[in-house]
C-alpha cells in the first residue's frame, strides 16, 4: 500500500476549509471524499489537519467543515488537540464563517463525540454560524454519516446527485484485506512482573507494502484489532510486538489470544494496512528522538530499521519497561545498533528495579520512567530539538505519553511543543 500524503492546496482566494481530526483514519478518509466533491464543483478548498486551522485562516474563510473523531472520555486526536487551545489564545470572532461538524465516536463512552461538541461550542461562542447541525456518529454508522452529507446537499453545499455515488459503509472505510499466514512467535519476557509479551511474525509474501509508522489491522470475528508494525517491507515479514491481554473473567483477548497462544503455522488471518501519516518520519530528518514503553517499542523499531537502511544514524532511543532482568526486548539488536553508532544515545528506564540490577544493561539505564529520563537529560533534549530533531513517541497514552507531554512542555514550553506538532516534528502513535 502506498502511503497517503495530506494534500494542502494553498489558494490565495480559497474560502472553504475541510479539516479532519483523525484517530484511526476514518475521519481523514471521509474528509477526502468531501474535498473531492467540493473540488469537482469548482470550489477552492484547503484540506487540513484540524491543528493547522488557525484563527487567521478562519477569519479569511466563509465555510468550515470539520470531521473529527473523539477517543477515550471526550479527548481529541493528536492532529486536532491544539485547535481549541489556539482559538482560546485569541479574542477573534468569526461572524462571517459558516460551519458544520461531523463527529465520529462510540456511545459506550460517557462523553460520546465530546471533542466534536467542544468544537461546536467554541465556534458558536466566537459568533460563527451553523450551516448544518452537528451530526454525531456511533462507530462509523453509515446511515448517520450519510445523513450529514444529505444535510450539506440540502444546504446547497454539494450537489445531491453526488450522494448516490458515495459509499459510507464500514467496508468503504477499510483498506484492502490480505490473508497472511502465521509464521511464528517468541516469548520475550519470561519471568517479568508484567504481562507476557511476544514477538509475532506473519508471512507477507510480497502481497503489499507499508512504511515505518503504519498500523496492521487484523480482521477477526467481525472485529478489528490494531497493532503497530515493527518491521519494514525489506525484511520480507510483518513483525509485531504483542502484549497478552486478559479480560476480568480470565478469558484471553481476541487478537492477543490468537497471536500469542492459539495460532499455528497452518493458520492465517485477514489483515489490512492502515496508513498512519501522523507517525511517518520525513526522509530528510537528520536527528531523531524515539521515546516509548512496553509494546510501543514496535513502532520505534520500524523507524530505526528504516533509518539503518538509509544510513541515517543520528538517533536517540529512550525506552521504558518494568524489569531490567526480564524486560529487554530485542536486546541483541538494540545493543548492536548502540555499539555500531546507529544509536547515538540509548536510555532505558525500569519502573520496578533495584539500582544493583542495572549493571548488566547496555547504554544508560536508570530506575523510573521515560519522562524521568527526559527530565534528567533536558539539556541534551533541548540541544537536539534546537538542532532540528524530530520526536517520535509510541506506547501507552495514559501515563507515559501524557506525562511525557507535560515534561516536554516544562522543558521546551507549551508554545514550542505546539509549534513542533504543527511542523510535524512531534509525532505520536499512542493507545
Amino acid at each position: 500500500m502506498i502511503a497517503r500524503s495530506i494534500e494542502v492546496r494553498e489558494h490565495t482566494d480559497a474560502d472553504t476549509i475541510v479539516a479532519f481530526a483523525s484517530e484511526s483514519g476514518s475521519a481523514e478518509s471521509l474528509s477526502q471524499q468531501l474535498v473531492k466533491m467540493l473540488r469537482s464543483q469548482g470550489a477552492k478548498v484547503l484540506h487540513l489537519p484540524l491543528n493547522q486551522v488557525t484563527s487567521e485562516r478562519m477569519t479569511k474563510s466563509r465555510s468550515l467543515f470539520v470531521i473529527a473523531s473523539t477517543y477515550g472520555e471526550g479527548d481529541a486526536p493528536d492532529n486536532g488537540r491544539f485547535f481549541i487551545p489556539s482559538i482560546k489564545k485569541t479574542t477573534a470572532c468569526y461572524p462571517e464563517l459558516c460551519f458544520s461538524i461531523l463527529g465520529l465516536g462510540d456511545t459506550s463512552y460517557e462523553h460520546f463525540c465530546g471533542f466534536s461538541y467542544d468544537i461546536n461550542t467554541i465556534l458558536l461562542e466566537r459568533d460563527a454560524q451553523v450551516l448544518a447541525p452537528l451530526v454525531a456518529v456511533d462507530r462509523n454508522d453509515p446511515e448517520t454519516i450519510a445523513s450529514w452529507f444529505a444535510q450539506l446537499a440540502e444546504a446547497g453545499v454539494i450537489h445531491s446527485d453526488q450522494l448516490s455515488a458515495m459509499e459510507f459503509s464500514d467496508r468503504a472505510l477499510v483498506n484492502p484485506q490480505y490473508p497472511l499466514r502465521f509464521k511464528g512467535r517468541r516469548h520475550l519476557n519470561s519471568g517479568s512482573p508484567g504481562a507476557p509479551i511476544y514477538e509475532v511474525t506473519l508471512d507477507v509474501r510480497n502481497q503489499f507494502s507499508w512504511q515505518a509508522g503504519d498500523i496492521v489491522q487484523l480482521h477477526m470475528k467481525g472485529q478489528i484489532r490494531e497493532y503497530s508494525i515493527a518491521s519494514i517491507p525489506e525484511e520480507s515479514e510483518l513483525m509485531l510486538l504483542v502484549r497478552e491481554q486478559n479480560h476480568p473473567d480470565g478469558t484471553r483477548g481476541l487478537g492477543s489470544g490468537w497471536l500469542c497462544h492459539q495460532a499455528t503455522t497452518l493458520d492465517s488471518v485477514d489483515v489490512s494496512i492502515r496508513c498512519n501519516p501522523s507517525f511517518h518520519c520525513s526522509a530528510d530528518v537528520e536527528k531523531l528522538i524515539l521515546v516509548g514503553n512496553g509494546s510501543g517499542l514496535a513502532g520505534l523499531r520500524a523507524h530505526l530499521k528504516a533509518r539503518e537502511l538509509s544510513d541515517q544514524h543520528d538517533n536517540w532511543l529512550i525506552f521504558g519497561e518494568r524489569s531490567p532482568l526480564f524486560d529487554r526486548h530485542w536486546d541483541d539488536q538494540l545493543i548492536a545498533w548502540y555499539e555500531s553508532g546507529h544509536l547515538s544515545y540509548f536510555n532505558r528506564s525500569y519502573s520496578r528495579a533495584e539500582s544493583s540490577e542495572l549493571a548488566s544493561v547496555a547504554g544508560e539505564a536508570s530506575v523510573g520512567y521515560v519522562q524521568d529520563v527526559v527530565a534528567e537529560n533536558s539539556e541534551r533534549l533541548t540541544r537536539w530539538v534546537n538542532a532540528g530533531a524530530t520526536i517520535l513517541v509510541c506506547g501507552s497514552r495514559d501515563g507515559m505519553a501524557q506525562d511525557l507531554d507535560h515534561q516536554l512542555c516544562t522543558i521546551l514550553g507549551g508554545d514550542q511543543v505546539e509549534a513542533l506538532t504543527a511542523a510535524g516534528r512531534y509525532r505520536r502513535d499512542v493507545y
